[in-house]
């Protein structure tokens, strides 16, 4: 695994390209900070890299999975945003919030097949920002299963996916490190289904 640590604030753009270069043309799959934890992910579009996701997934029902985009208009291909739930999410994003929503066909079937709705998320942090930007596409994101442990202290983390990942931006210890809140908008109503970081209101 390659070991980069990169500013949380001003990221080297090298590091950012090199990480590019191994989701994009090596099928590999990264951790990065994000506003809430570390997350690992793969190029949306990369099918070798989503294979190994879908697995991942597959052994371990407790991961959550999610696309991380730089941008309502990318956020748009993969779910789809009515006007009310448009406006809504601006209040809240870029922010520590996961938005479940009804998925477009655009969704691989081999992350979670016979599912009608996605996650995605729009964080508040420089690093994965910058990383989506220059992907030009989404990261297919899932949990780092490390139970009982800070998901985002990156001592914790890096021997946890040793084995799972091939590159890691390291921006140090995230400050307050829980996990997002997630909300559910695919009924008339907002439905938060698990209480995190983000303060709903």
């Amino acid at each position: 695994m390659v070991h980069c640590e990169i500013h949380p604030v001003n990221p080297q753009r090298r590091f950012l390209e090199r990480a590019v270069s191994i989701l994009k043309h090596h099928h590999g799959i990264c951790v990065y900070p994000t506003d809430t934890v570390y997350g690992m992910g793969a190029c949306a579009s990369a099918s070798k890299a989503i294979e190994k996701i879908g697995k991942l997934l597959q052994k371990d029902s407790s991961r959550l999975f999610s696309f991380i985009c730089s941008d309502f208009s990318q956020m748009s291909r993969y779910a789809r945003i009515d006007n009310n739930n448009f406006k809504l999410m601006r209040r809240y994003l870029p922010g520590p919030y996961t938005f479940i929503l009804p998925a477009t066909n655009v969704v691989p079937k081999k992350i979670r097949p016979k599912r009608k709705t996605v996650g995605v998320r729009l964080p508040d942090c420089p690093v994965c920002i910058e990383l989506v930007n220059l992907l030009g596409e989404p990261l297919a994101n899932t949990s780092i299963a490390i139970p009982g442990r800070l998901r985002g202290d990156p001592k914790e983390v890096r021997p946890a996916v040793l084995n799972e990942v091939d590159i890691m931006l390291d921006a140090g210890m995230l400050e307050e490190p829980f996990a997002s809140t997630i909300v559910d908008l695919t009924g008339e109503e907002p439905v938060v289904l698990r209480e995190g970081k983000g303060e709903w209101r």
